[in-house]
Parts: C-alpha cells; structure tokens; sequence
C-alpha cells in the first residue's frame, strides 16, 4: 500500500489511542476502572457488548469461513449474534441484578465455594491471555498489508490498545469502541460491496466459480445449509457457550446502568451482529469467485482489500479491520484484569489494598497481561495455542453450573467444583484428541461430561442452598 494509506492508518490508531487515554478523567476508582462506575447507558452498552465479539474471528475468521464452505460459512458468524439474543434472555438481567464484578463472583456467590471461584478464574484468565494472543497474531497480519513489518505491526497495535486501556479501563475501552463500530459498520460493507461488484454479483460469482472449479458443487456452496447441519452446529454451539459464560461480555453487562439497561444492549448487540454477519461472508465467496483456490482462507478478505479495492478505500476497510481487532483486544485485557485484582487480589488472596493502591495495581495488571500476551505471540506461539485451550476447558468446566445454577436451585456446592474440574477435563482430552468424540465439538463433548457430573452429584448429596 502507499504512503498516504499508511499515514491514513496511523492516524486512526493515533485517535483511537488519544481518545482512550483521554478517558482516564472519568476513572477515579477501581470501580470505575473495571467496570465503568456501572453508567453505561443503552448506547455505550451496547457498542461495549457488540465490539467485544466484532473481533478478528467475526470478520477474517467468517470471510475464511465463506470462503471454503459458501453462504454456509456464515453460520459462526450468526452464531456470534444468536449468542448475545440468547445471554438477554438466559442471564443478562440476572446477572446484572447481582451487582458482582465477574463470573467467578458468581461462582463463589451461588456455591459459597472460594475453590469455585478460583477454579473458574484461573481457567478463564488463561482463556483470556490465549484469545488476546490470537488478537495479536489477527493485527501483524492487518498492518503487514501496509508494507509493515510483522512484528512492528504487532507491537505498534498492541502498544495503542495496552497503553490506553490500562490508563482508563472499561471507560477507554467503550469509548473507543463507539469509534471502532462506527468505521467497522463503513468498512466491512464497503469491502463486501465491492468484492461483489468486481465479481459481477451472485451471477458473476457462479460463472466464475464454474470456470476456475468446475467441480465445485455449486448447489452446496450457495446453500444455507451446504455443509450440513452438524458442521452449523459446530460452528454456533461452541460460540454460545462461551457467550453465555465469558468474563468480558458479563463484566460490560455489570457496567450497564441497570438490569433493564443490561438486556436491551445484549438484544441490540446480538441484532447487530445478526445483521452484519453477511457482510465477512459475501467478501469471503467473492474473494473465491475472483481468485479461485489460489490463496489461502485465512487470507480472503485481505485479498480482496489489497488487489479490489482503490487506495483510500482499501485504507478505510483497513482501518475498520483493525477496529475490529483492537475492541476485541481491549475488552479481554479489562476482563483479565478483572479476575487478578478482583477475584485472585483480593477474594482469593485476602489483599486488602488502599483504594489508590488498588488502581495502581489494576492499570499495572493490565500492562503486564497485555506485554505477556504480546511477547508469547511473538515469540512463543505454541504456548498461545495451548492457552487457547483453555478457552474448551473453561467453557466446557464453568457452563454448567453458571448457566443451571441460574435456573435450578437443586445444584450444591461439591457439584459445582466437581463438573468445573471434570468438564474442564473431558474438554481438553476431546481437543488433544485424547478420547474418540468423532466431529462433536470438544466444548461441548466437556459441557455434556460436566451436566452429568453437575445433576448427579447434586442428587446423590444434596445440600440445602438456594439459587440466586
């Protein structure tokens, strides 16, 4: 790309990074720092709740989707946004009626178990650290089309969204997310526009495919359903278990200003999403129809901003590329900071700092999660992909007794720690490929495992402890 596309870039990231630091008049406490002093209202909300799932995995992830599977690889995609409609109804106000600051308060509430608490912190921290470490990898890949050096790009993106985000926590973070969503809404349907338009629309799209593969099953590819229900279904089902336990979408739920507040950003956000989530997946099959199978999935829409786009728009659908990105990023760094100070600091550890000390402590946090993030992305990439399997464990061990903790008053203590450590587990002997699950997704092969264990140890020693 050329020099003005580049300064074009830089200066996006420059605002962002200006906005975010500039946040830090509203943060004078702890609470403020995590969790926004709970003021956010329907907007704020709702762009914090949206921009935390428009990440990398939403946009590249969907566009490499398409591109392989047809409309069918919309299905994460849609699962991204069902998810959220399902967090509104399922436990949003729930949660927010509680006025905790994490999930694993929840735990250590419902379970009067510290062991739970910690249990679910520590699994869900390392979720955390591995996810940020995939951002990392998502913004050298986004910058490195400016002609930047790799690890320079990751350094620059992850200094901007480090650096603001422990100097004004949640309040930075929303902030520029509102900036984020509204280059990501311009850009991600421009990129989709164009793609399309340059392979001369659907028609176009399948006289191309025809010639370029003409053994590719046609039928299938533009079909909802091309790929089969199961492979829809492994697609959504792991993305809707994460939502509806995750630390950075219920700490923004926390922030709303009330509990009616906290499920009208959820619905909104998840409608957003719904909506958006054909824009990655019709650049992805144009990008095949333009290309044929000569590039990589992973490299679909990047394609199509590089060789489809003119010099100003390729750097504004660039820009929204990277807001993506970065709003994803800034949201897990608050939500592992969150578990070290709230859950590990001060529950599990007994610390009991000055308020002064402990947002000290919080901003450091925050910096030290970001730079470990980003020096295990660079320079240590299997440990991140082993973090990433924490994101099966915690999912697959917390689900459970979270989400039927909500409903089912019948759950006990030993139950809840005993399908966290079991469900956990299973989840990773299915991902090692360490037990024979076929094409069950192992989130919830581990989810299932836990369910059993969760109900039956709480029939066979019950104990009386009510639902909150």
């Amino acid at each position: 790309m050329t020099g003005p596309q580049v300064w074009l870039v830089l200066g996006y990231l420059a605002v962002i990074f200006i906005v975010g630091v500039w946040a830090c008049r509203f943060v004078k406490n702890t609470n403020d720092f995590l969790v926004a002093g709970r003021r956010l209202g329907w907007v704020l909300a709702t762009a914090a709740l949206a921009a935390t799932h428009f990440g990398g995995g939403f946009v590249i992830g969907t566009g490499a989707w398409a591109y392989e599977h047809g409309l069918s690889g919309i299905a994460y995609a849609l699962g991204v946004g069902l998810s959220l409609l399902m967090l509104a109804v399922v436990a949003a106000g729930r949660m927010r009626r509680l006025g905790l600051m994490t999930v694993a308060d929840y735990l250590a509430h419902r379970y009067q178990s510290n062991t739970a608490r910690i249990l679910g912190a520590m699994l869900s921290l390392l979720a955390i650290i591995g996810i940020l470490g995939a951002q990392v990898w998502a913004s050298q890949g986004a910058l490195s089309l400016l002609g930047v050096d790799p690890t320079t790009a990751a350094i620059v993106a992850s200094l901007a969204f480090i650096i603001y985000t422990a100097a004004s926590g949640l309040w930075g973070a929303t902030l520029t997310d509102v900036i984020q969503l509204a280059v990501i809404f311009v850009g991600i349907p421009w990129v989709a526009w164009e793609g399309l338009n340059a392979v001369g629309g659907f028609a176009g799209l399948s006289s191309a495919l025809a010639i370029a593969e003409p053994a590719l099953d046609q039928e299938a590819y533009f079909s909802w359903a091309g790929e089969g229900g199961w492979l829809l279904a492994a697609a959504v089902l792991p993305t809707v278990m994460y939502t509806l336990i995750g630390q950075d979408f219920y700490q923004r739920l926390m922030a709303a200003k009330s509990e009616r507040v906290a499920v009208a950003a959820a619905i909104m956000a998840g409608g957003l999403l719904m909506v958006y989530a054909a824009f990655p997946a019709l650049t992805g099959m144009a990008a095949r129809g333009l290309f044929g199978a000569s590039i990589e999935p992973s490299q679909a829409i990047a394609t199509v901003v590089t060789e489809v786009l003119g010099v100003w728009t390729g750097a504004i659908v660039l820009g929204a590329i990277i807001a993506a990105i970065l709003s994803t990023a800034d949201s897990l760094l608050i939500a592992g900071t969150a578990h070290i100070i709230h859950d590990i600091g001060e529950k599990g550890l007994g610390w009991s700092p000055s308020a002064k000390q402990q947002l000290l402590a919080s901003r450091l946090s925050t910096i030290a999660i970001g730079l470990l993030a980003l020096v295990m992305a660079l320079g240590m990439q299997a440990i991140i992909e082993l973090l990433l399997l924490s994101y099966t464990m915690y999912a697959a061990g917390v689900f459970v007794p979270v989400v039927l903790g909500l409903y089912w008053s019948g759950g006990t203590r030993r139950a809840a720690i005993m399908a966290i450590v079991v469900g956990a587990a299973v989840g990773a002997a299915a991902s090692l490929e360490w037990l024979p699950v076929g094409a069950w997704p192992a989130i919830v092969v581990g989810g299932l495992a836990s369910l059993a264990v969760f109900v039956a140890v709480s029939l066979m020693a019950p104990q009386r402890e009510s639902a909150h």
